[in-house]
């Protein structure tokens, strides 16, 4: 089986301290991590949006969800994630109540390389030195493509991979826009932790930090948007591939702060910090 390495999304659950979490059907067995996955930097006051003038902050709040390892195989190809990939979103009621609505959201990604470039993309035996040649060099970076929503255990997102490459061109796709990849990943309760209690007093510059491994193995990857290497990536990846024949693990953590404490006479009366992550709901 070839391997190359794709950012993926995907979302987790987490749990804060002496908080009897989820009772949620158990996810599909996480292959064991030679390294558990270091937990990334957050910096909620200067990675989530300002809030807007009709923003209330008593009432809305930023979420980072951060997949900083994992796997996932796609069809007959399979990789593993190395470089975090951030969904930042912004959220709180609609007008008139009812579950938090998006109010901003934007995917923050790095390029991950493709070990052996074109040759490992098409599986290929590969010529040590010609991955980084310009040509042969070929990176994948996920984007935002929707759908994005949370509730313990489980959280949704579509997503669509960008291989990058100078001879593919700036439109070469592993899901589509009207064909992306649905996760609905499902957090392994054995898994959850607290990682970081954060600060009541500064909810964003110190916020809670909370972690779990997901899974999900219902996923469909359609497939390829190439032109004319589709055919060689299609064949190569088993593409496209059914629910059932695809599996992702994601080792997550979840930052979550709201703006009760950015001032404003509206802030005064705000709740406070969240600090139960089950009453979380958004979409």
């Amino acid at each position: 089986m070839k391997t190359f390495k794709i950012k993926a999304l995907a979302a987790a659950t987490a749990a804060s301290l002496n908080l009897a979490l989820l009772a949620a059907a158990p996810a599909a067995a996480a292959p064991a991590a030679a390294d558990p996955a270091p937990v990334p930097e957050f910096d909620l006051a200067n990675t989530c949006p300002a809030l807007p003038p009709e923003g209330d902050p008593a009432t809305w709040s930023c979420m980072v969800m951060a997949v900083a390892g994992g796997s996932m195989q796609l069809g007959g190809l399979t990789q593993e994630i190395t470089s975090p990939i951030k969904i930042v979103a912004q959220f709180g009621p609609p007008e008139g109540g009812g579950v938090d609505e998006i109010k901003d959201i934007k995917m923050i990604s790095d390029p991950m390389k493709i070990p052996g470039g074109v040759l490992g993309l098409v599986g290929l035996p590969t010529i040590p030195g010609l991955e980084d040649v310009p040509g042969f060099k070929v990176e994948v970076a996920s984007e935002y493509a929707g759908n994005f929503s949370f509730a313990l255990p489980n959280a949704q997102v579509s997503m669509r991979v960008r291989i990058v490459n100078l001879l593919l061109g700036n439109e070469c796709y592993l899901g589509g826009g009207d064909d992306p990849i649905d996760f609905n990943m499902v957090a392994d309760m054995s898994t959850l932790k607290l990682v970081s209690p954060g600060d009541p007093a500064d909810p964003l510059g110190s916020p809670m930090i909370i972690g779990a491994t997901a899974a999900d193995d219902g996923f469909t990857v359609p497939e390829s948007d190439c032109g004319f290497w589709s055919p060689l990536i299609d064949w190569q990846a088993g593409l496209p591939s059914p629910s059932g024949e695809n599996h992702a693990t994601f080792e997550t953590f979840i930052a979550i702060g709201d703006y009760s404490r950015t001032g404003g006479a509206a802030a005064k009366a705000a709740p406070g910090p969240i600090t139960d992550p089950r009453t979380v709901r958004i979409g």
